[in-house]
């Protein structure tokens, strides 16, 4: 438990840290580049999203997951994710003209060629990467990421400043890639080697058959609908779209995945005591949620007003987009977790088959392209509210955390939350025109930064003086007191009247 309440610390600090540089470089660079730069650069991310789910990120989850570990089983993930780097970089070399002939993009094949050599970058990456999450050392984790978006926020607004184009994107990327290759290697102190037997492969065989497919599928979940974006709505659609996934995600990294980067390390250490694995997601969920929903749910209400404030009034028209995007973010903090805990006690079959059933719903995009980049949005949303409740299912199956004990983990933040995003829209329809955009967006701001902790306080008085307390110990730097304050209490969460009783040996 003092472990993982060490790594989700760490986590928050490299995360928190590097969402003020991705997103202060964001709105540098949406202001100095036009939406058809953004949408250039997310028709190079469709066509490297499958070799880099391959080469690059799913086959060293194996290593996180296994109990033994030897060094023949680290050096055949890197020898697979070189090969499958090389073979990947020749297709896209050969094949990147035909590319750029079928999504009408001229000048497109420089930008693969440059794009595609990132995929040794990631190889090289992976196993490193990999040994440092399964030792939880998420100190030097958060300390490379921060170095590295802070390198890339500089490179990217320099060559933006200078190029005025898509390179300054591509690059950008390209160097945070480089600096945590290096980092990580520095960190980890692994030599890589190609000796390696076939029993080292069999061994990582079925759990990285289904890393890879479960990759693969959620690549294809994100990358289907950039490609019928791109070739429906144009480039500017495209970039409008990439956008408003990259204002969620960021947002989802820095709230969630702090707690959700331990789930599969904390779940595989834990796999035969499901008691503390259910402390360890009352807890996680709890606090997650106590941040995540007034962040996502006042940021909808505020996006009218902050858009163009924060991006330039080029990107007015993605607003209805960045509102359903941070919609879809209502249902991360508990489908991480879901995901995480499935890969740590075995499962990843059940994550791959619910990311399947989800995957299907994505027939319907040519159909509903016709009608909108909103429309397109609004079908993502509803698949993955599908996802959201069969991973609860599958985790109330597997470990027996029930979905009612999820659901009610931040009942009283969601309500809390939607009455202050409700109080904000209600305030903005109401202030005058002629009142400044920034004063005014300061005062929804303040508005709904007052509501939501009044709201909690009266919904639920005792979980939300918790739920501070214990953020207070976080950042004060008492990292157990923090994670003790909220799981070890016997009402840690709503749901603490369904939960079952916590066993002595769990505890300690």
């Amino acid at each position: 438990m003092s472990s993982a309440g060490k790594a989700a610390a760490w986590s928050a600090v490299g995360s928190w840290a590097g969402l003020v540089g991705s997103m202060l470089s964001l709105v540098v660079l949406a202001r100095l580049l036009a939406p058809t730069d953004f949408g250039i650069y997310g028709f190079v991310l469709v066509t490297l999203a499958i070799p880099e789910a391959i080469a690059c990120n799913s086959l060293n989850e194996s290593l996180i997951q296994r109990q033994e570990l030897t060094r023949g089983h680290s050096n055949s993930v890197f020898g697979l994710s070189f090969f499958f780097a090389a073979l990947f970089f020749v297709i896209i070399a050969v094949s990147a003209p035909m590319i750029e002939a079928f999504f009408g993009q001229e000048g497109l094949t420089p930008f693969l060629w440059v794009m595609s050599a990132g995929l040794f970058v990631g190889a090289f990456t992976a196993v490193p990467a990999g040994h440092l999450q399964r030792r939880l050392a998420f100190k030097q984790i958060a300390l490379v990421d921060v170095v590295g978006t802070l390198v890339a926020a500089i490179v990217g607004i320099v060559l933006a400043i200078l190029l005025q184009n898509a390179w300054a994107l591509l690059i950008m990327e390209l160097s945070r890639r480089i600096v945590r290759m290096l980092a990580f290697w520095w960190f980890d102190r692994w030599m890589p080697s190609l000796s390696f037997s076939i029993s080292n492969l069999k061994d990582l065989a079925a759990f990285n058959f289904a890393s890879v497919s479960l990759r693969l599928i959620t690549v294809l979940e994100k990358s289907i609908p950039q490609a019928v974006i791109g070739m429906f709505l144009g480039p500017a659609a495209l970039g409008m779209f990439n956008l408003a996934m990259r204002v969620q995600e960021q947002a989802g990294t820095a709230l969630i995945s702090p707690f959700g980067a331990i789930a599969l390390p904390f779940a595989s250490k834990s796999q035969a005591n499901r008691e503390l694995l259910h402390k360890l997601l009352r807890g996680a969920i709890t606090v997650a949620t106590f941040v995540a929903y007034p962040a996502f749910l006042g940021a909808v209400a505020i996006a009218p007003v902050a858009v163009p404030i924060v991006f330039g009034e080029q990107w007015i028209g993605a607003i209805g987009a960045i509102q359903i995007s941070l919609l879809i973010g209502i249902r991360r903090p508990t489908s991480t977790f879901d995901a995480g805990v499935l890969k740590g006690v075995g499962r990843p079959d059940l994550v791959l088959k619910i990311a399947l059933i989800c995957l299907a719903t994505m027939i319907a995009l040519p159909y509903v392209a016709p009608y909108g980049l909103e429309a397109i949005m609004w079908l993502i949303w509803a698949q993955k509210m599908i996802g959201w409740v069969l991973g609860a299912l599958a985790v109330q199956r597997v470990v027996g955390f029930s979905i009612k004990q999820q659901v009610f983990a931040g009942a009283s933040a969601l309500l809390a939350s939607i009455i202050m995003a409700g109080a904000v829209i209600l305030t903005s329809a109401r202030i005058p025109e002629h009142v400044d955009d920034i004063a005014k967006l300061l005062l929804l701001v303040v508005l709904g930064a007052l509501t939501y902790p009044l709201v909690l306080l009266i919904v639920s008085p005792r979980t939300t003086l918790r739920r501070i307390r214990a953020l207070v110990l976080l950042f004060a730097g008492k990292k157990e007191r923090a994670l003790q304050t909220m799981m070890n209490s016997p009402d840690n969460d709503e749901s603490s009247n369904f939960a079952p009783e916590v066993s002595d040996a769990a505890k300690s």
